[in-house]
C-alpha cells in the first residue's frame, strides 16, 4: 500500500527530469564551446542548439541573429527561457522544494548549494574563457545530485517515480541530438560517408552525449554514421542509449505494479511496448540512417504517450483533456492535484 499524493510523485518525475536536462544542455553547450569558439562560421555552428530545442522563431522574435554570445545567454542565463539553464534549476528547487518532507536533508541541502551557486550567473562565468568551466561545473552538480539521490532516497514508490523522470528525459534528448546532428550529415551530403568534419563532426556528438570513450571501447578504430547511431540507439551497455532507457524505464514501471499494485502501471507498460516495438524494427533496418527522423519522431511522439500514461493515471491529470498547470513552468501544480493520492489498486 503506497499514500504517495499525486502532487508529489508529479513532483518527484520532474525532479528526475529538470537534474537530467540541465546536465544534457550544460554538457552540450561545453562540448559546443570546445570545439566551435572563435570559428570564423561560429554564428551557424551554434544555431543547431536553437534546431534542437524548436526555438528558433522565438529566439529571433526576442534576440534577432542567431550569434554565438545571444545563444549562449539564451541557454544559460535567460530567465524568460523556460529551456534555459538558470530556469530549469529554478525548476529543479521549486520541486524538490515541494518534495522537502520527501526527500532527505541531504539531497535538500545539495540542491540548494546548487540553486546558490548558480541561480544568477555573472557575465564573467560567460566570457570566452570561463564558458566551458563554467559548463562544466553545472555539469558536476548535477552529476553530484544524481550521485546523493541514489545514496539517500528510500527505496519505495518515490524514488520510483525519480527514476521515471530521469530516464525518459535522457531518452528524449538522446533522440533529440540524433534527429539535429544527423539532418546536418544529410543536408550537407554525407550521410554515407560520416559527417560535416567527419572525425570532429562524430566526436562532438559522442562527447555531447559523454560516450566517446564507450565508443571506442566498443568500435575502435570506426567512425562512421551507421556505427555511432546504431550504438547510441541500440547499445544495452550505454547508460545513455535509447535501448538502456527503454529498458530501465520497463524495470520502473514493472516495479510500481508489482511491489504497489498499481493499476494504472499496466497502461504505462502498453505505451513502452509501442517503443519497444520501434527499437525492435529499426535494429534490423539497414536504411536506418536515411529513415532516422521518422525513427526519432516516433521514439519522440512515444516517449510523450508515456508521459501522458503517467500524469493520467498517477498524476490526476484526469485525461488528455484535462488542462492542468505543468510542473514544467518552475515546479507548480494545479490545486486539483494536491488531495489526489497514487494509491495501490487490484491489478
Amino acid at each position: 500500500m503506497t499514500d504517495l499524493l499525486s502532487r508529489y510523485a508529479e513532483s518527484l518525475f520532474w525532479f528526475g527530469r529538470y537534474v537530467e536536462r540541465t546536465a544534457c544542455l550544460a554538457r552540450l553547450l561545453e562540448v559546443q564551446t570546445s570545439f566551435d569558439r572563435g570559428k570564423s562560421n561560429a554564428g551557424t555552428t551554434w544555431s543547431w542548439i536553437l534546431t534542437l530545442y524548436d526555438d528558433h522563431e522565438r529566439f529571433r522574435a526576442d534576440h534577432g541573429v542567431a550569434t554565438p554570445d545571444k545563444v549562449i545567454r539564451f541557454y544559460v542565463s535567460d530567465r524568460d527561457n523556460l529551456g534555459s539553464i538558470v530556469a530549469s534549476i529554478r525548476a529543479m528547487r521549486e520541486n524538490a522544494r515541494t518534495l522537502r518532507s520527501i526527500i532527505p536533508t541531504e539531497l535538500w541541502h545539495q540542491v540548494n548549494v546548487f540553486y546558490n551557486r548558480f541561480r544568477d550567473p555573472t557575465p564573467s562565468m560567460l566570457s570566452d574563457a570561463r564558458l566551458s568551466q563554467t559548463c562544466q561545473m553545472i555539469k558536476k552538480e548535477c552529476y553530484a545530485l544524481q550521485g546523493v539521490a541514489y545514496a539517500t532516497i528510500y527505496r519505495d514508490v518515490a524514488w520510483n517515480f525519480f527514476q521515471l523522470g530521469l530516464l525518459i528525459e535522457r531518452a528524449d534528448q538522446m533522440s533529440r541530438l540524433l534527429d539535429v546532428r544527423f539532418a546536418q550529415v544529410r543536408d550537407e551530403g554525407h550521410a554515407e560517408t560520416g559527417g560535416p568534419g567527419d572525425f570532429g563532426f562524430w566526436s562532438v556528438l559522442l562527447r555531447s552525449v559523454a560516450a566517446q570513450q564507450a565508443y571506442l571501447r566498443a568500435h575502435p578504430g570506426r567512425r562512421d554514421a551507421d556505427s555511432v547511431a546504431r550504438f547510441l540507439i541500440f547499445d544495452p551497455a550505454l547508460p545513455r542509449s535509447i535501448v538502456f532507457c527503454a529498458a530501465q524505464l520497463e524495470v520502473v514501471v514493472h516495479g510500481l505494479r508489482r511491489d504497489y499494485n498499481l493499476r494504472g502501471a499496466t497502461n504505462v507498460l502498453q505505451k513502452l511496448d509501442d517503443v519497444r516495438q520501434v527499437l525492435d524494427v529499426a535494429v534490423n533496418d539497414e536504411n536506418l540512417i536515411r529513415e532516422l527522423h521518422s525513427f526519432n519522431d516516433q521514439i519522440q511522439r512515444d516517449l510523450i504517450a508515456v508521459s501522458d500514461e503517467l500524469g493520467e493515471h498517477f498524476f490526476g491529470h484526469g485525461g488528455p483533456e484535462q488542462e492542468t498547470d505543468s510542473p514544467e513552468a518552475g515546479g507548480a501544480q494545479s490545486q486539483s492535484q494536491s488531495n489526489t493520492q497514487t494509491q495501490s489498486q487490484s491489478s
